[in-house]
């Protein structure tokens, strides 16, 4: 079985760290499909301009009384030198396929062409003929427990909840967040650094990625398998955008306010 990644830019933050636990986990993937990202960039800035105009509209006078304050410093999570000039040196070497979208019907053609594979997927929505190509396993990271917490700020939502942090390596199915288990572990937190939401983000999306070595490591060797979530199909079994006002009580509430 081949193993491969998907992203729109080798400078991908995401991809980069899955990468570089890829390669400490021993596992040299054989390519990365790197596809058009124009679209999905764009994409994403209209849907956060769109969030942020309808969520304005609903923030209490004190929350926009705050909006101009300091920002706190946060806490960044990121490679350091030598994980990142080794996952450089890998990128110089490796067969890179580059693709229209992760989506067209020539990438659909080209992933089948490269028999049976498992590809971690840095690339957005995956549709149903993609999703459907019978030899390829493509694989997410998510940055909470599952099926407890699927859909969107989940971070935010197990926080909110008092609950453990776990991150979870599962398979991309149709459903959001439903495709079933690789790997999930728990986390451990250091409360004495993490004091807001974006701490909490950007630790949880860190250790997320460091887990995908692992997670194919462990099914390429079987000892890891897949495991199917309970409650497929049911849209009150995730969870949606947080409040910002919501928010703004639960960064008080990690900062001990």
């Amino acid at each position: 079985m081949k193993i491969g990644l998907t992203t729109y830019s080798l400078d991908n933050k995401d991809f980069r760290e899955q990468l570089s636990s890829m390669l400490k986990n021993g596992i040299k993937p054989d390519f990365i499909i790197r596809h058009y990202g124009g679209i999905h960039k764009f994409a994403k800035r209209i849907n956060f301009l769109r969030r942020t105009i309808k969520q304005r509209r609903l923030k209490t006078i004190s929350f926009l009384s705050s909006y101009r304050k300091k920002k706190p410093i946060q806490v960044t999570y990121k490679l350091n030198d030598e994980d990142s000039k080794q996952v450089n040196d890998f990128i110089s070497t490796t067969k890179i396929i580059t693709v229209k979208g992760i989506n067209h019907v020539s990438t659909i053609q080209t992933i089948k062409g490269l028999g049976e594979v498992i590809i971690a997927c840095n690339s957005g929505k995956l549709n149903s003929e993609v999703i459907g190509v019978s030899s390829a396993i493509f694989l997410n990271v998510h940055a909470s427990k599952l099926p407890m917490y699927r859909g969107m700020n989940n971070v935010e939502w197990a926080l909110w909840e008092n609950n453990e942090i776990y991150c979870t390596i599962h398979r991309i199915s149709k459903g959001i967040d439903e495709g079933d288990i690789l790997l999930q572990e728990k986390i451990e937190v250091d409360t004495s650094k993490l004091k807001s939401i974006s701490d909490y983000r950007a630790f949880c999306f860190f250790k997320r990625n460091e887990l995908m070595g692992k997670a194919i490591s462990g099914f390429l060797d079987k000892r890891l398998l897949f495991t199917k979530q309970d409650t497929l199909g049911n849209p009150l079994a995730q969870y949606y955008t947080m409040h910002p006002i919501l928010k703004e009580y639960l960064n008080k509430k990690l900062k001990g306010n």
